[in-house]
């Protein structure tokens, strides 16, 4: 067997050529090397520990493959307690294309379903373990911060690394285009591609990013502790009453957008009094579930009731997930890399606090797990585009926070070339007014390389949600069909990089049980939203247009301001890979 040694750089150039758009007008390559002799590939900090052509429909990973291709195994090792699995597969009939793919929660397992997929689809494709086996449990944390480096951030580079190589070794050329995927991790992990490897990727896309990820641990710490305040005991409210309370929402806010059609276009519009609902009210709830609701509604507080975080929003109740933390293992992940305080019994609802251990989490994790820099210059020189999504109903990750790294970026482009200290002095003293009058203004210049994508009715990433929500990329896989530059983010992203034509708005699909069709909906590129035409059919898109409302009519809010400067803050961040 023949080894190659391959460094990573040289599939880092540019694309000559794009790579033809069909199948039809694909020719067939023929390899450089026999997919066995891929075992011999070596990259960075990689090894490739097997190779084998895969001629035949099979099932891998529990998931149905029909495509002909090569699978490569690996394992790259950046450090001595590293060991970041991973699986490349190169296609018998490639488009010239390469996609990793994120992995959402603590990872743990190769995303088989995301490969069968792709790899179908002609890419070359690849995803990992994130370092670790085991999937949402926590115990990896203990007494292996090289291990939580890993997932926090350079799996991915070592990965998409090795992938590239083995692409040039296989077919005798460089990758021509490279995407990213991912949702709420995953999303993470995609921001901080662009953030610190800008070279990688030509095209992203995030769903739901987790950016602010030390602030997103205590949310979901926080909501868990208020909504099962004591562990093992039901939630204080029930999914009945979590329902009972949507609905409700839902009468108060449904018609804002001009039709009533279950789903909320902008719940930061919504204004609902939940007393209403209360003692001093109908009595559907107890005072200590409208209680739980508005500290759901106020975000992450500190003891004395200082704001950290924003929180869920109106219409998003029957979504909320109040076991969520607990089956997570979060507490436990900031007990094992914060406090390395082998506990078995650790019980975060006495010992975590909301205002230290807050400030003390956020100095340790940040380094390895935040992803909020503004200052993507290096990606976005090179051409990079980003395709960025986030559900209204989500309450695992507060769908506040794309939009305030939405104007963040806004505000970058504004003072990127002012020195440090006047740029820092620029930031403390930011109002939502300055935000809101200078954002407007250069957001068509963010647009050239990020569009935003809020899904009304849609909850976190494949989870809850009861709107139009198919849309790939992590989320929902709309049918084959309907997997295209209007249906499908993914594909919306090559179309941006490779033709140019930026996404105005991406029709998402509702599914039946069946799995067909019954309704589709245009989410539109922020700050547009979809209004309906006054005729036709509400489950047909082309009965809906885009609509930017007035800026008055959206205003920003101070929760807002605590992301967007703490994202320019952490502007000249760039985490290490080594």
């Amino acid at each position: 067997m023949r080894t190659v040694l391959l460094v990573a750089a040289v599939t880092l150039t540019g694309c000559a050529t794009p790579p033809p758009s069909t199948q039809a007008q694909r020719q067939p390559l023929v390899p450089r090397l026999a997919c066995e002799s891929l075992a011999g590939v070596r990259s960075e900090a990689g090894t490739m520990t097997s190779a084998q052509a895969v001629s035949t429909a099979t099932t891998i990973g529990g998931s149905q493959v029909d495509a002909k291709f090569c699978r490569v195994q690996g394992v790259a090792r950046p450090s001595q307690d590293s060991e970041i699995k991973f699986e490349v597969w190169l296609p018998q009939d490639w488009s010239g294309r390469f996609k990793l793919n994120g992995t959402g929660g603590y990872a743990g397992a190769v995303p088989y379903a995301r490969l069968a997929q792709d790899v179908e689809d002609g890419f070359v494709t690849a995803g990992s373990n994130m370092g670790h086996d085991g999937g949402e449990s926590a115990a990896w944390t203990l007494n292996h911060p090289e291990k939580v480096k890993d997932w926090g951030l350079r799996s991915h580079y070592y990965v998409a690394t090795a992938a590239k190589a083995l692409a040039n070794a296989f077919y005798g050329q460089p990758v021509q285009y490279s995407y990213f995927e991912g949702c709420s991790n995953g999303g993470r992990q995609a921001m901080m591609m662009a953030q610190n490897y800008p070279a990688l990727f030509d095209g992203i896309v995030a769903g739901a990013p987790s950016l602010f990820y030390p602030d997103l641990l205590y949310w979901l710490l926080y909501s868990g502790k208020q909504q099962i305040p004591v562990a093992g005991k039901p939630a204080v409210l029930s999914d009945v009453k979590r329902s009972q309370i949507t609905q409700r929402v839902l009468g108060a806010c449904d018609a804002l957008d001009g039709l009533v059609d279950g789903q909320i276009t902008n719940p930061r519009a919504c204004k609902f009094d939940i007393d209403t609902m209360g003692p001093a009210g109908d009595k559907t709830l107890t005072g200590e579930e409208v209680s739980v609701v508005k500290a759901m509604y106020t975000g992450t507080t500190t003891e004395s009731g200082v704001r950290r975080s924003p929180g869920a929003k109106p219409g998003s109740e029957a979504d909320w997930i109040p076991l969520f933390a607990d089956n997570g293992g979060y507490g436990a992940f900031i007990e094992h890399f914060v406090y390395s305080r082998n506990t078995p019994n650790f019980d975060w609802r006495r010992e975590l606090d909301f205002t230290k251990s807050y400030d003390e989490a956020k100095v340790a994790l940040t380094p390895v797990t935040a992803a909020p820099s503004p200052d993507i210059s290096a990606f976005v020189g090179r051409g990079g585009k980003i395709v960025h999504y986030h559900g209204w109903n989500d309450a695992v990750v507060p769908p506040d926070g794309s939009i305030s790294y939405l104007y963040a970026l806004t505000q970058m482009e504004r003072l990127r070339n002012l020195p440090k200290a006047e740029f820092d002095r620029a930031v403390d003293n930011l109002t939502v007014q300055e935000v809101a009058s200078t954002g407007e203004a250069l957001l068509p210049k963010v647009r050239d390389y990020h569009r935003l994508f809020m899904v009304p009715a849609m909850g976190h990433c494949t989870l809850g949600g009861s709107g139009p929500r198919a849309i790939g990329g992590g989320a929902n896989e709309p049918p084959r069909e309907y997997r295209n530059a209007e249906h499908h983010v993914v594909s919306a992203a090559i179309k941006w990089v490779e033709q140019g034509v930026a996404p105005e708005k991406i029709v998402a699909s509702q599914l039946g049980t069946d799995g067909k069709v019954v309704r589709q909906r245009p989410i539109c590129a922020f700050p547009a939203e979809a209004r309906y035409k006054g005729a036709g059919d509400v489950n047909v898109a082309v009965n809906f247009q885009c609509v930017t409302p007035a800026a008055s009519e959206r205003p920003l809010a101070e929760t807002d301001m605590l992301l967007i400067k703490s994202s320019l803050r952490q502007r000249d961040m760039k985490l290490p890979n080594r």
